[in-house]
Formats: C-alpha cells, sequence, structure tokens
C-alpha cells in the first residue's frame, strides 16, 4: 500500500482553495476511513453472530456482505485563501473591532523582501476568513506562501506502522524537521511550544532569536486524524510591520506573546530565489519523508483529473459556500484549457 498526495491547485495570484473546501474534503476522506473501521467491526459481528446461529439450527448461515476495500493512507495537501482559525482553547468571541483587523484585505507577495519595497496596488487583495477549528491552541493563519499538509490515516491500520497520539504528533514534527534539512539545509527543533522552530537572524540588527516556521495543530476521531502542520515556505515575518501585508501583525500567533514567525525564505541564502521549489514541491517532498516513516511502499500521486472529480462532486450541494464553487469552477476551466 502507499501513500496516496492528493493536492489542491492554486493559481497566483489570487486562485487560492477556500479553507472550508479543504476541510471539506478531508472529512470526505477521514469518511472513507471510519466507514471502513465500521464495516470490519461489523463483519466479526456478522460472523460471530452467524457461527452462534449455525451450532443452535444447524443451518448454513447466510454469506456476510463482502467488506469494504482498506482505503490508503492520504496526505491532502493545499495552499488556501488567507484564513483566520480558532482553536479550542479560543473561548471568548472575538471583540468587533479584532473582527475587522482580521478580515481586513490582505495583499500578498511572492516573497519577504518584495513586501518591503512594492506597493499594494500592484497585487490584487485577497479576502480574509475568520473559522474555527476542532484542534487545540488559539488563534493561527494559513494562506498564500504556506503548504498546509494534512494526512488523514488510522493510527492503529494494520498496513502500516502503529502510533499512540503522542508519537503521532512526535513523527509530523520529525517529518517536517528532516524535510527542513534535508532541502533546505536548516537545522529546525521543537521545544516547549507546540509547532517546528529555527534560530533566526532574520531582523537585521537583532539578536539570533528562535522563530517559529511550522505550525501544528491535531484532531483525532477513533485514531483516524485530521489536520497536521503548516510549513512558511515564503512568507513575511516581524521586520514586515503593515498589517495590509503581514497577516502575523494582525494578532498574536497561537496566543505566544513575545515570539516571533518566520519562513523558508527567510532563513536561506537568496530569500525565495534561494528556495528553489514552490508549494506543491515543498509537499511533494514531505510527503516521501512521510511515507517513509510510516512504513508504506512510496507515494503515489493523485491526478488532477481526479481531485477535479472529486470537488465537483463534494461542491454539488445547496450548502456549499460560494468562494467554494467559484474556485472549483475557476480550476476546472484551467485545467480544461
Amino acid at each position: 500500500m502507499r501513500l496516496r498526495h492528493l493536492h489542491l491547485p492554486s493559481r497566483a495570484p489570487s486562485l487560492y482553495p477556500p479553507y472550508s473546501l479543504a476541510s471539506r474534503v478531508q472529512e470526505h476522506l477521514r469518511r472513507q476511513q471510519l466507514d471502513f473501521k465500521d464495516s470490519a467491526s461489523s463483519a466479526s459481528s456478522a460472523s460471530s453472530a452467524s457461527s452462534s446461529h449455525h451450532d443452535k439450527t444447524q443451518q448454513p448461515p447466510p454469506p456476510p456482505p463482502p467488506p469494504l476495500a482498506a482505503p490508503p493512507p492520504t496526505l491532502l495537501s493545499f495552499t488556501p485563501l488567507p484564513t483566520y482559525t480558532l482553536g479550542r482553547r479560543q473561548t471568548s468571541p472575538l471583540t468587533a473591532q479584532e473582527t475587522a483587523r482580521l478580515q481586513a484585505p490582505l495583499y500578498h507577495y511572492p516573497s519577504p523582501s518584495t513586501t518591503t519595497t512594492t506597493s499594494p496596488n500592484t497585487t490584487p487583495p485577497l479576502p480574509v476568513s475568520i473559522l474555527h477549528s476542532p484542534r487545540g491552541g488559539l488563534a493561527t493563519y494559513h494562506g498564500p506562501g504556506q503548504t498546509v499538509l494534512w494526512p488523514v490515516l488510522d493510527l492503529h491500520s494494520r498496513h502500516h506502522k502503529h502510533f499512540k497520539v503522542r508519537c503521532y504528533s512526535r513523527l509530523l514534527e520529525d517529518t517536517t524537521i528532516a524535510t527542513l534539512a534535508s532541502q533546505f539545509g536548516l537545522a529546525a527543533f521543537t521545544t516547549a511550544d507546540p509547532g517546528v522552530w529555527v534560530r533566526s537572524q532574520r531582523q537585521a540588527g537583532h539578536e539570533e532569536e528562535e522563530a517559529k516556521i511550522a505550525a501544528l495543530g491535531v484532531h483525532l476521531r477513533r485514531h483516524v486524524s485530521a489536520l497536521g502542520t503548516a510549513i512558511n515556505l515564503s512568507m513575511p515575518g516581524a521586520e514586515v510591520v503593515d498589517e495590509r501585508r503581514n497577516p502575523w501583525a494582525r494578532f498574536v500567533a497561537c496566543g505566544l506573546e513575545g515570539r516571533t514567525v518566520t519562513s523558508v525564505a527567510g532563513e536561506v541564502a537568496g530569500g525565495d530565489a534561494g528556495v528553489g521549489m514552490d508549494e506543491r514541491g515543498l509537499a511533494e517532498k514531505w510527503a516521501a519523508e512521510l511515507a517513509a516513516r510510516i512504513g508504506v511502499e512510496g507515494v503515489e500521486d493523485v491526478g488532477v483529473e481526479e481531485v477535479v472529480r472529486l470537488l465537483e462532486r463534494l461542491v454539488d450541494g445547496e450548502e456549499v459556500g460560494r468562494g467554494e464553487r467559484e474556485y472549483v469552477d475557476q480550476i476546472c476551466q484551467l485545467e480544461t484549457l
């Protein structure tokens, strides 16, 4: 069995999947895992009941229903429209002023260096969403310049290594640390705070300090995973104070006062030019690292045609947001050109 890698397409400067649509895809994948667990449990119960019935009646039991095929572990990767997510510890509602500040249009640039010199009028403003998330913690941000990586797998599946909850969180951290080291030569590490960190000298004239380069959040339902990690590939850091350009300047990330955020482009020589890959390329490297660590036979990339067909099915309903439909329509048009 291989790790399937499903990537939601995006096209800079303004076509990115809504975070809500990625959540819908993730729930579809997790539902497949949970349905399989239910079918396996039902088949076991039916077999026991049939054996007991046969012992009493000496009549051959009815054949059990065919079991569902075990779904493979799947990695969902994407780069969403700007989105602030509020974790379960965010118990106090945002004030009207806080909401307006977070939802102000955001201007994204391809590298941290250009954010300090380019006028906001040269790129289209992106809409910003605020959503609640089932993960722990407080508020965090996801958006362009970031690779979001959500593995959907059963921690107790017989088709790969088993993981306890803390071991699974460590798996995500170790996969991220190994990918950053092998691809960019960055020496990342973990701390008492969640996520993956590096020692950053990004701000000129400042001493080296710990800065978060990847966020981590996990949600489990009957040992089937959701959410995961998000790596900052090319995003502004604390040196950019303009809130129109820097989403991190609008709030305290994860409620960690005095802690800063950085990105790969902000830490490697040459900035964005030194990164050498886009968000999807980073996702492919991370997928290969994850597959090796969970003990499966490599990675199977899901073709864009299959991705588009899945998205079309998932937005074929009345409760789908307008932004989700518009994104799928635009992706369909691009893929048919």
